[in-house]
């Protein structure tokens, strides 16, 4: 089989004696991109669509090497494959190309249309059932999720992954005698997969069979023992069994183990709480609030923290910033409540400062007298 610079050769040679070839400058914008050469791979594909602007595989084919150059050029890759499918509408090419820029720009329910317009050209591709079962569970269409799935394992049965976010699904709609059958199944198939242990431990635990996810998770951590949010389920799991000091530790080693594990973090916080660990739980927050800068509830969380440590002025800004998210969300409830909140701070906070700045007075003078004091000493003295 010649090399791809040799297939290159071949095609320019053709070129000289061809120049006005659409599909020969095609070939080489194909070639080029194979060889990582995207930038002359879009300038020949440019000439290919120049010469023949109905030709499909070129647009098709510029459209892909947009997408290799990054998330940023998917909306010119979209465009492409748009000309492409009003050529040829039923291009499946086409359409998955089209489905990934979709993807890549977030609009999840065009990507979702374009696989099912897939799934009718081609409807024993596994790929494209498993696709709308994760895109219909990321939306929450946790049934529509499911069916996809079973398609998929229809054509493959042996799909660990299908047979995990398959759990997921049915966890989430709390079937939790089928979410623990599939994602069993899958730990059968494929017992070093990590995540499938991982999702076991997480359906036990959500369907509160707190010893069996003890035992999946211990599973888990034999494949990878310094895997943080193993650390995290099972902090979880002794919280919900009852030991929240036992939760405790386990959130650490969580953190210790990723330092920027948010969950883990959060619920360290929330656990240290419930405990009256003020300290504790100011440190975890100051951590979270690091992290996320978007949720109302954590930085609620860290103003009655600091309201419990009596430090009002810091509990007044923390407040105020969940106001101002809680209004973000349009959530009018919690904007009052947390605004009542805030102002009962501001004036305690108000309260401290006055009071800290008699104290200093109060020291000032202090100083004062005794500096006068010393004075009087030193000149007494001096006079004998």
């Amino acid at each position: 089989m010649p090399s791809f610079e040799e297939s290159l050769r071949a095609v320019d040679a053709h070129l000289e004696a061809n120049p006005d070839d659409a599909s020969a400058w095609n070939s080489k914008g194909v070639l080029l991109a194979k060889m990582e050469s995207f930038g002359d791979a879009l300038r020949s594909l440019d000439r290919a669509i120049r010469l023949n602007p109905d030709l499909t595989e070129a647009h098709v084919n510029r459209g892909r090497v947009l997408l290799a150059l990054g998330p940023d050029k998917a909306h010119e890759a979209l465009k492409s494959l748009d000309r492409a499918l009003r050529i040829e509408p039923k291009n499946g090419m086409a359409l998955y190309d089209k489905a990934s820029a979709l993807r890549a720009l977030g609009r999840t329910n065009e990507e979702l249309a374009c696989y099912r317009a897939l799934v009718k050209l081609n409807p024993k591709e596994w790929r494209i059932w498993m696709r709308m079962g994760d895109i219909t569970l990321e939306e929450g269409q946790f049934g529509f999720a499911v069916s996809n799935y079973d398609k998929a394992l229809q054509l493959d049965p042996n799909l660990v992954p299908a047979l995990i976010h398959r759990a997921i699904a049915l966890s989430m709609m709390e079937k939790w005698k089928e979410a623990t059958k599939s994602v069993q199944d899958a730990t059968k198939l494929a017992p070093d997969d990590i995540q499938a242990w991982k999702i076991l431990g997480d359906v036990n635990l959500r369907a509160g069979k707190y010893k069996s996810a003890v035992k999946a998770l211990k599973k888990a951590a034999e494949i990878d023992p310094h895997d943080a949010s193993i650390e995290n389920t099972l902090g979880m799991v002794s919280y919900r069994s009852g030991n929240p000091r036992d939760a405790i530790k386990h959130f650490k080693r969580a953190t210790i183990r990723k330092k920027d594990h948010l969950s883990a973090w959060r619920n360290l916080g929330f656990t240290s709480m419930e405990l009256e660990e003020w300290n504790e739980a100011s440190a975890a927050w100051n951590r979270v609030t690091a992290l996320s800068k978007r949720d109302p509830d954590i930085f609620d969380a860290q103003a009655v923290t600091y309201a419990r440590l009596d430090d009002f002025c810091s509990a007044f800004e923390a407040w105020d910033r969940a106001r101002k998210l809680y209004r973000k969300r349009g959530n009018d409830k919690e904007v009052e409540r947390v605004r009542n909140l805030g102002r009962a701070a501001r004036i305690n906070c108000a309260r401290q400062k006055k009071a800290a700045k008699a104290q200093r007075e109060k020291e000032k003078s202090t100083r004062r007298f005794d500096d006068r004091l010393e004075a009087r000493r030193k000149k007494r003295k001096g006079s004998r």
